[in-house]
């Protein structure tokens, strides 16, 4: 992806940079698709960036967007700068910064079993393990990466370490399939549909867009991401 009048260069996050524990959202911001400080986000520009870069239809971005806004965003009022078009006396800005998505809680984002990243704490970075064992797992099928069935038999194994009493919500359950099901739809190659390890250990892993990477052709509706997510559930009972 590249832009004529802004630098879309990988660059990886600084020690002062903010990151989420999304890999779609830590690539966009290494990328200067959003602030690559990672913080003080509007509403418009994640909304944009996510449905411009992965070819989201308009309802399939609003969706996420919107539920990390009204989750993590914070609300904040200020004097107003004088404008003698202006006539309220505060300035509102709601705002988002990429480390609060990783709150934990019964109505946040974040949840146990993600393909990369650690349960139990808040994590803004993949977790080299992980990471390695989804690789080495890709490495190992003739295809040299993964299915969409082989994607969703990681996502079993990872939710099969989870504590028996301490399962995910339906809530959270339903997250991680949408997340699961999503990643394949973005990053899948056109022609094989498999999700080949370099664009595994360059999205997942360092965080950027992969080098070989083609965007969706066609917009990804959002039914048709409702009927993977509900594929990537159906499928994991088998595991």
């Amino acid at each position: 992806m590249s832009s004529t009048s802004n630098d879309h260069s990988f660059l990886p996050a600084g020690p002062t940079d903010r990151r989420s524990p999304c890999p779609a959202l830590n690539s966009l911001a290494n990328h200067g698709y959003l602030p690559r400080h990672g913080t003080q986000i509007t509403f418009t520009h994640l909304l944009q960036a996510v449905k411009t870069v992965y070819n989201l239809s308009l309802p399939l971005a609003l969706l996420p967007t919107l539920a990390g806004f009204l989750t993590c965003a914070k609300l904040s009022v200020n004097p107003a700068e004088y404008r003698r078009w202006s006539w309220l006396p505060v300035s509102v800005a709601w705002t988002l910064d990429l480390a609060d998505l990783s709150a934990r809680g019964w109505a946040k984002l974040a949840h146990d079993a993600s393909l990369v990243h650690p349960s139990g704490i808040p994590s803004h970075a993949p977790d080299p393990a992980l990471l390695a064992d989804l690789l080495a797992t890709a490495r190992a099928q003739p295809n040299q990466g993964l299915t969409f069935r082989e994607l969703v038999a990681v996502h079993a194994a990872r939710l099969r370490t989870l504590s028996p009493r301490h399962p995910l919500s339906t809530l959270h359950a339903r997250i991680a399939a949408a997340e699961c099901a999503i990643a394949w739809l973005v990053m899948r190659h056109p022609a094989t549909g498999v999700v080949e390890v370099d664009t595994l250990a360059q999205w997942f892993g360092e965080e950027r867009l992969p080098e070989e990477w083609q965007r969706p052709r066609e917009p990804i509706a959002l039914l048709q991401a409702r009927r993977s997510t509900n594929e990537v559930q159906r499928i994991e009972k088998q595991y």
